[in-house]
């Protein structure tokens, strides 16, 4: 079980942040690697930077004593704990003035962690591409097959990769001496810092190629332009990306992917929620009142459904399966037909009269009804 972060800097759970300010303060000047050259300082060191970057922040805070330290590490990664942690503002506002100038312009933080760790070769991984592709209603539903045209890094075709000229010769890189890595020692006001980087020239591998490719200039990549087809499958919601495995950008260990991500246009028939589509449907008031069949817009194209007498307005009809095919399964979803009672803007002299004798048989008045009530 992760150690709980209020133990880590030795407050209470209702400490203020100028009690925990002090606490961390204490303990960083106690635990800097720097300073401290016990076993295990360097780790206590990183817990308390890991326990005030949440403390002292107080969304993150809010979040820590909600979901608890267990439930809050499975969900923040140290990425999301450390963002927007600035540690150069914190020791400023600890009252400790630190030149940047010891630091060779690099963050503190920085150089607490560079201690030796990651001395192999860095691995060069190409970036991964994001592109936005619009599609209809009906190819969503459908399913579609599409062409885009895409401008990324691609491995040079004269190295292969590898940024050398064929034919040339691995040889001891000149700027860290084979070793891979470079370091600088630095003092500060914590002391002497002593940094260890991965070499610029050789990217950590120690050795280089005694000339570069003369088409790529050593980069081991070219920028191309593309042509990819991507198949669209059925089902697909707005929002949704598809990954298109190694068609990123360019990378000598591992080649970046390119996502699409789909944006569904705004239908004019139809409107969508998960697999269901909604229409609306015009229908002539006699029918409403009679009941018959109407003509109603699906996916597939139009289709004839009955609706009862005395149908009202605004009443939903279902179509079941009419819907759209669910993106992980076999289900569809319905098709829900909303009616709108159409009234006519003009009447014929006939149309007219026979309104207004259903209205006096509605309304009583009609010579039957007289007749009836013994008026007549």
């Amino acid at each position: 079980m992760p150690e709980d972060f209020y133990k880590i800097l030795g407050v209470q759970k209702n400490a203020s942040i100028e009690d925990i300010k002090k606490a961390y303060r204490e303990l960083a000047l106690k635990y800097h690697p720097d300073r401290n050259k016990d076993s295990g300082a360097e780790e206590h060191f990183k817990k308390i930077n890991e326990a005030y970057a949440v403390l002292s922040d107080p969304d993150k805070r809010k979040r820590y004593d909600m979901m608890g330290s267990e439930a809050f590490n499975r969900s923040f990664s140290e990425e999301d704990i450390f963002r927007g942690f600035n540690v150069n503002d914190i020791f400023r506002d600890l009252g400790i003035n630190i030149n940047m100038s010891d630091f060779g312009g690099n963050s503190p933080f920085d150089v607490f962690f560079s201690s030796g760790a990651g001395r192999g070769r860095n691995a060069d991984i190409g970036q991964d591409i994001l592109y936005k592709m619009g599609i209809t209603l009906h190819e969503a539903a459908e399913g579609t097959t599409k062409e885009i045209y895409v401008k990324h890094t691609a491995e040079c075709d004269r190295c292969e990769g590898s940024g050398a000229e064929p034919g040339t010769k691995l040889v001891r890189c000149q700027q860290c001496d084979g070793e891979g890595y470079v370091r600088s020692v630095r003092n500060s006001f914590f002391g002497r810092f002593e940094s260890v980087t991965t070499c610029p020239k050789c990217g950590g591998s120690g050795k280089t190629y005694e000339k570069p490719c003369r088409q790529c200039g050593g980069k081991g990549s070219t920028v191309k332009s593309e042509n990819v087809k991507v198949t669209i499958p059925q089902g697909i919601r707005d929002g949704m990306r598809l990954r298109l495995n190694g068609m990123g950008d360019f990378g000598k260990d591992k080649k970046g992917d390119l996502y699409i991500e789909v944006e569904i246009r705004k239908d004019k028939t139809f409107t969508r929620e998960e697999d269901d589509i909604y229409t609306n449907v015009q229908v002539p008031f006699y029918k409403a009142i009679l009941g018959g069949e109407i003509e109603v817009p699906t996916l597939s194209g139009i289709k004839r459904i009955k609706i009862e007498p005395g149908t009202q307005p605004n009443s939903k009809i279902v179509m079941r399966g009419e819907g759209i095919k669910s993106f992980r399964g076999s289900t569809k979803g319905d098709e829900i037909v909303n009616v709108i009672i159409e009234m006519p803007k003009t009447l014929s002299k006939r149309e007219e009269e026979l309104l207004k004798e259903y209205r006096n048989i509605r309304e009583g008045n009609s010579g039957e009804g007289r007749k009836f009530f013994g008026i007549l």
